[in-house]
């Protein structure tokens, strides 16, 4: 793996998350790492002792049984923050990989620990992110041991869509979407066909569309929470309330 330091140079966005906001101004001089689309930032049961904060782009959180089975059980998207391993934890409990060109920081404790008030703001912050994982990690556990195709997937993308919405990263109900068919098949448990069939009953029936590739347009909310099981108010409350 090959990674590029450079110092923070944040591409200008409508909306800096609050956690990249306090990190930069409790470390103005940190640095940044680069990966590119389908690097593999981190391995499972590799080294690590750092957390991560993702500035731009999508990443994905998985697991592998022996066979080479592959679940992804989080996504990353920017202004996420996860722990990847701490002193005594020192071992990658996944693998992280790159599922767009991605920006990020690695954190280590002595940049987070301190009786500064910033500090102790970002260390908020930090656990903050910590609960909102959970919840996040929850919901799709659910779905995936109770829930049908359309279900699983109808979530998947309004999830996405309410977490990007938050940053203003969309444009009325269209986003960036950089996973293929396999990786959501990864993301929800089910099988290339299955998401394959799925994904083109969504688009026959105008819920879904792609204006360009590696974009998705979500065409009708409506239909999509009600195969969801989920409103959009009760999902941005679970996914972000502070």
């Amino acid at each position: 793996m090959h990674v590029q330091a450079e110092l923070i140079r944040l591409t200008p966005t409508p909306k800096k998350p609050a956690l990249v906001t306090a990190f930069l101004k409790a470390q103005p001089k940190a640095h940044i790492e680069t990966a590119a689309k389908g690097t593999s930032i981190v391995r499972e049961d590799d080294f690590a002792d750092h957390s991560m904060l993702l500035l731009d782009g999508w990443a994905a959180f998985s697991k592998m049984l022996p066979d080479g089975e592959t679940q992804i059980v989080d996504v990353m998207l920017p202004g996420d923050f996860a722990l990847i391993g701490a002193a005594h934890a020192s071992v990658a409990a996944c693998s992280v990989d790159a599922l767009s060109d991605v920006r990020y920081i690695n954190i280590r404790a002595v940049q987070a620990n301190g009786p500064e008030p910033e500090l102790a703001t970002l260390r908020e912050l930090m656990a903050a992110e910590i609960v909102k994982t959970q919840s996040r990690t929850s919901e799709l556990l659910l779905r995936m041991g109770k829930g049908s195709s359309t279900n699983r997937i109808a979530y998947a993308l309004l999830e996405f869509f309410v977490r990007l919405e938050a940053i203003d990263r969309v444009d009325g109900t269209r986003f960036e979407f950089p996973m293929t068919q396999h990786k959501i098949g990864e993301f929800t448990g089910m099988s290339n066909v299955h998401v394959c069939r799925t994904m083109r009953r969504f688009e026959r029936d105008g819920l879904i569309s792609y204006p360009q590739h590696g974009e998705i347009c979500l065409d009708d909310l409506e239909a999509l929470t009600e195969f969801a099981g989920i409103d959009l108010d009760t999902l941005r409350h679970v996914l972000l309330s502070d």
